[in-house]
């Protein structure tokens, strides 16, 4: 069946099941510290070794070992203290820790799933402008600045095209702008030119002085050496990162999948202060509830 293949369908089952074994192992955990006992598990020790290992680049000692054990227990007795006393309600930064612990999980699910080829082909296709690899230009430029010819520049600007194309020395304007540039990618010409310049380029044909060409500085008389065109490579040239970017997708669209599932099992209802209209629109409704007017 059809829906048996879908990803997120996978992903879903697989949170299930990091739910319930997440769960399973802390309920063990805290049957074994119930009560004033504090039982530090081999798994636990292993963990609190392994952190230890990876921060210093080497096991920690026997020494060591048992003040990092110590340092855990008298963890463990802060935090049922602060329980106890309640100090965990209506904090807020506990609450956003919680609700990021949360999402963490739900997260680690989609790095479990491996798309098949054709799902990466469709994802590829449906997003092509995200892959797309840039066109080159490779052209040179004679700049003018346009403040220099009174109310008609252009005018200027094609009679030195008429000196290009007659083999002569055209008078440009000095600017910092490079006179020649080598397979520059279009971000790096609107980058340089301003932007929009490189789609003018793409109408103008290679071999020949054409224009004027106007750029965020002024008028430019420009010579196409070399146009190479912007294309879409195969699945095989960048599998990863579009294995990267489809999985960052599926994360995404699990997130909201079970937050949608997590709302729905709730009923909010929402005690709006006296006087606010929850039919205003968002700048009002955020006036009313700060007591300004609206």
């Amino acid at each position: 069946m059809k829906f048996l293949k879908e990803p997120l369908l996978h992903f879903l089952v697989i949170g299930v099941v990091l739910f319930v074994v997440y769960s399973s192992m802390n309920e063990s955990e805290e049957e074994a510290e119930s009560g004033q006992r504090i039982v530090v598990t081999s798994g636990r020790v292993e963990q609190l070794a392994g952190i230890f290992a990876k921060t210093w680049q080497r096991p920690p000692t026997r020494e060591e070992l048992q003040g990092i054990i110590d340092d855990f227990a008298l963890e463990e007795v802060y935090y049922r203290q602060a329980i106890e006393m309640g100090l965990e309600r209506d904090d807020t930064i506990i609450r956003r820790r919680l609700r990021q612990k949360l999402e963490f999980l739900t997260d680690d699910t989609a790095s479990l799933v491996e798309p098949s080829d054709a799902e990466l082909q469709a994802y590829l296709v449906d997003h092509e402008d995200m892959f797309r690899e840039s066109g080159k230009y490779s052209f040179r430029q004679v700049y003018f600045n346009p403040e220099r010819f009174g109310d008609d520049p252009e005018r200027y600007v094609k009679e030195q095209l008429a000196v290009l194309n007659s083999n002569g020395s055209p008078v440009g304007d000095v600017s910092l702008l490079p006179q020649s540039v080598d397979d520059f990618s279009r971000r790096a010409v609107d980058g340089t030119f301003g932007t929009g310049f490189a789609q003018q380029l793409d109408s103008l044909e290679t071999g020949s002085w054409q224009g004027p060409v106007q750029s965020g500085l002024g008028l430019h008389l420009v010579r196409i050496d070399n146009r190479v065109p912007g294309r879409l490579p195969e699945l095989a040239e960048i599998r990863e990162i579009v294995q990267r970017e489809w999985s960052n997708a599926k994360r995404v669209e699990l997130r909201a999948e079970i937050n949608a599932r997590m709302l729905e099992a709730f009923e909010v209802v929402i005690d709006w202060p006296e006087g606010t209209n929850p039919a205003a629109s968002e700048d009002e409704v955020s006036n009313e509830v700060a007591g300004g007017s609206p």
